[in-house]
């Protein structure tokens, strides 16, 4: 599969997820999470040469679609670390993300993203930013937009780990955990070697875009659970 194929799988899994959750938001459920797969999808939509083109020649043609990229991905990791930790009942995970630290942390990337983007010179639409890579502004947006994803994977992983061994969850669930596990993962792999100095090539588009696939099947695998469950105890109550 080519790199562009799985940038365009990812959206497409995106779309599906966020699509299947519809139904319930007329029972008031899992609002949290399809707000996050919306968000994801349009950061995935923006991370595509076409799609971005489009958006940022809207938005006046000066890069402000990767703005909106970061935005969306800060809050999508805040949506899913707040209902990942009341999932898997991590009371620590919860007060890294939410608590104190956790809202310093998204505050001070909010603001040092925001500072870096308008300090740099990004005057033609470039998606990913990468005909502006050698300028020193651009490499610290960078390294800033994968910070707070980096941080809020890697309270989320122990937890989703911890789910995997549980045996008194059902099976799908532990293999839900599981593929949120190994997403978020790759996120915090991801943005650690980033910080290295070795050459990324391909991985630099195939990690995150892996990651992205792995955390949206495993929150469909959850969605598929939570419907069988309902249907089960609809049954039940028939036979009753």
């Amino acid at each position: 599969m080519s790199v562009q194929a799985l940038q365009w799988l990812a959206l497409g899994l995106c779309l599906v997820g966020a699509a299947i959750r519809i139904p319930g938001l007329r029972r008031r459920q899992g609002r949290t999470i399809f707000a996050a797969l919306v968000l994801l999808t349009v950061a995935v939509a923006l991370s595509l040469g076409p799609i971005y083109e489009e958006v940022d020649g809207v938005l006046g043609g000066v890069n402000l679609a990767n703005l909106l990229l970061r935005l969306a991905l800060y809050a999508v990791f805040l949506l899913l670390g707040v209902r990942m930790a009341a999932a898997f009942g991590s009371s620590l995970a919860r007060r890294l993300i939410v608590g104190p630290v956790g809202l310093v942390i998204l505050g001070l990337t909010v603001a040092a993203t925001v500072y870096f983007f308008v300090t740099s010179d990004l005057p033609v639409s470039a998606v990913g930013l990468r005909e502006y890579n050698g300028q020193e502004t651009v490499q610290h947006y960078a390294t800033v937009g994968r910070l707070y994803p980096g941080y809020v994977a890697a309270c989320l992983v122990l937890p989703a780990a911890a789910a995997v061994v549980d045996r008194h969850a059902l099976p799908i669930h532990r293999v839900a955990s599981a593929f949120l596990a190994g997403g978020f993962s790759l996120v915090v792999a991801f943005v650690v070697l980033r910080l290295t100095p070795l050459e990324v090539t391909a991985w630099d588009v195939i990690l995150p875009f892996s990651a992205i696939l792995m955390t949206v099947l495993g929150l469909s695998l959850i969605w598929l659970s939570h419907v069988l469950g309902r249907r089960t105890s609809r049954r039940a109550n028939n036979l009753a």
